[in-house]
């Protein structure tokens, strides 16, 4: 788990990086098969889970911009809208670099 401070909005977020063979999802019931990992953002305001509330999840790929199914765009550059349905979920930049540390 990875401490991700607050946003602008002052929301803080932990993210988590979820490799080839590790479990996760809910009761950690998925196995992840790919050799890219995925990086896990929660919201640490809540207890629901030792991380906080899962908001969302995204390739390491995605989130640098090398995947092929990506506008090329570099999330460590941009930040990231984490669930556009809920104002406070997103990262800001640095905390996108934070989380991919280590990737």
């Amino acid at each position: 788990m990875t401490n991700l401070g607050n946003n602008r909005n002052g929301v803080p977020f932990n993210s988590r990086i979820v490799r080839k063979g590790d479990s996760y999802g809910r009761n950690n019931c998925l196995t992840h098969t790919e050799d890219d990992p995925l990086v896990e953002f929660y919201d640490a305001r809540y207890d629901h889970c030792e991380y906080g509330q899962f908001i969302s999840s995204y390739y390491a790929s995605t989130l640098t911009g090398e995947c092929e199914w990506g506008s090329g765009r570099d999330s460590r550059e941009t930040g990231l809208n984490l669930e556009g349905s809920v104002s406070d979920w997103f990262v800001d930049a640095d905390q996108v670099k934070r989380a991919l540390a280590k990737v």
